[in-house]
This record gives C-alpha cells, structure tokens and sequence, in this order.
C-alpha cells in the first residue's frame, strides 16, 4: 500500500522488486499496465528480463517522433508518411527486431496514386521500423493490431477487481490510522473476493438458458 502522492509507476516498481524477492523462480512473460507506466526505463527492462510490455501510450510523454527525417510516428506506433497518411502494416521480423509498414496507396499493378510519391517503386515507399530504435514505441505484437488489442484489454479485469474491493466492499471507508490495519482490511477484502470467485457457477446460466430456448 503506497501513499496518494507516489506515483503509479513507483509504486508498481516496488510491489514488483518486492514480489520478485519473495518469488525469485517465477517467470512473468507479460506486463499489462496504463499510460502512468509508459516510460523508457519499463520497455529497456522488459527487454533485458524477455517481458513482452503492453503499455497504453501517454500522449504528454511525446508521440509524434520524427523518424529517418522524413516520417513521424504516430500514437499508435504505426509510421506516418511526408502526405500525412497512416503506413499499412506488412509484416512483422521478431528474429531482427522490427516492423515492416509500406504506403497505403502503392499497388504492385497501378503503382501509387499519390500526387507526390515517396518512391518510384510500384511496390510503394517501405520502412522499416527497429526496435533497438525506440523500445517505447515500436514493440511486439504492433499497437495497431488485434493481438495486441486482446492482449491489452484483460487490463478490465483488474479494474473490476479494484472497483469489487473500493465501492463493494468499501476499503476506502475505514477510519485506520495505522497501515497494518489497512493491511488487515485489504486481505479481508481479498478473501471476501476469493470466497465470490469460488462461489460461482460452473455453468453459465445465460449459456444453459439459450440451450434449453434452443
């Protein structure tokens, strides 16, 4: 339990190292964690311990990178051209560490359509985006696509947990002034939600409902 004025990302530092200290052979294979995290040091880490990092981007942190001189990156990781238009995903080489994105408008039989092409080539302008460049940015699976999406959405699932213990069971409510208290509180409520976790039914009654309309 952290004081109101630290920092997410802090706080999240300390419960992990603390977490790691108790737990040293077990092996996390994903982060899944909000904007407040979306910092340089979280994505070299994560590099280093083989974490693949599914962090929202903070726009106030800086989005629109210029890259090569002659792109910008945009908030979801995926390359914008000199015309201001998004570059098409093409592939992906996890081996070397980078995205392939190529125009939008290039096609391999009527070349680009473009007014003012980046490239002669009917295949279009291609770049390729290093991870080594800038980890915060360009990342496995790439923002813009589904995996990355499913991935990233489980995170509701800790926000219904923090809502069940906030306003269901009303942590916040108590009047503590010692933390070993709140600590008592906060299992308490931990229990109460392991107790409505093994509570549940095996089956799905909307499921069953639907089989026997069926």
């Amino acid at each position: 339990m952290n004081p109101a004025s630290k920092h997410d990302s802090l706080g999240f530092l300390e419960t992990w190292f603390r977490m790691k200290a108790f737990l040293p052979d077990l092996h996390v294979s994903k982060w899944l964690l909000d904007s407040a995290h979306d910092a340089m040091p979280y994505y070299i880490y994560c590099r280093k311990n083989h974490i693949q990092p599914f962090i929202d981007l903070n726009v106030k942190r800086g989005i629109k990178v210029k890259y090569k001189n002659d792109f910008t990156i945009g908030e979801d990781g995926v390359p914008v051209c000199k015309a201001g238009r998004k570059m098409r995903h093409d592939g992906s080489e996890p081996s070397k560490g980078r995205l392939k994105f190529r125009c939008p408008l290039a096609s391999r039989k009527y070349g680009c359509s473009c007014t003012h092409p980046c490239s002669d080539s009917k295949y279009g302008r291609t770049v390729h985006l290093a991870m080594k460049d800038n980890p915060r940015l360009i990342n496995f699976p790439p923002r813009d696509t589904k995996e990355w999406k499913k991935e990233f959405n489980a995170r509701t699932s800790a926000e219904r947990s923090n809502k069940r213990e906030k306003i269901d069971f009303q942590l916040e409510s108590g009047r503590h002034r010692s933390t070993k208290m709140w600590y008592c509180r906060l299992y308490h409520i931990m229990m109460l939600q392991h107790l409505d976790a093994w509570d549940l039914p095996f089956e799905s009654p909307l499921r069953k409902l639907i089989l026997e309309v069926a």
